[in-house]
């Protein structure tokens, strides 16, 4: 199934993000960086900004929105959880306490 050319395109304005994510990247860094034009950055980002991943920060640089900061640190937990569990069972099985 291939993916729509939209739908790649937000994903690279949002992946692009990634580095930025106390003092925000400015709209032209982002489009000079992803070789788009700034109008389709800024509509991506718009789009973005709607579905609540991406916030427009007061020096005017975008970056991720607390909204996909709870995301990531809900996932970071998760793993953690399950890292613990297995560690846990490792060493119950080193142990030879199964029950």
């Amino acid at each position: 199934m291939a993916a729509s050319t939209k739908g790649q395109r937000l994903l690279a304005v949002f992946k692009a993000l990634e580095g930025h994510p106390i003092i925000g990247i400015s709209n032209k860094t982002l489009s000079d960086g992803l070789d788009m034009s700034a109008a389709q950055v800024s509509r991506d980002l718009d789009d973005l900004i709607v579905a609540g991943l991406v916030q427009k920060l007061d020096n005017g640089h975008y970056a991720y929105s607390i909204k996909t900061l709870q995301i990531a640190e809900r996932f970071r937990r998760q793993q953690e959880a399950m890292q613990n569990r297995l560690n846990e069972i490792g060493t119950r099985v080193d142990n030879g306490s199964f029950s």
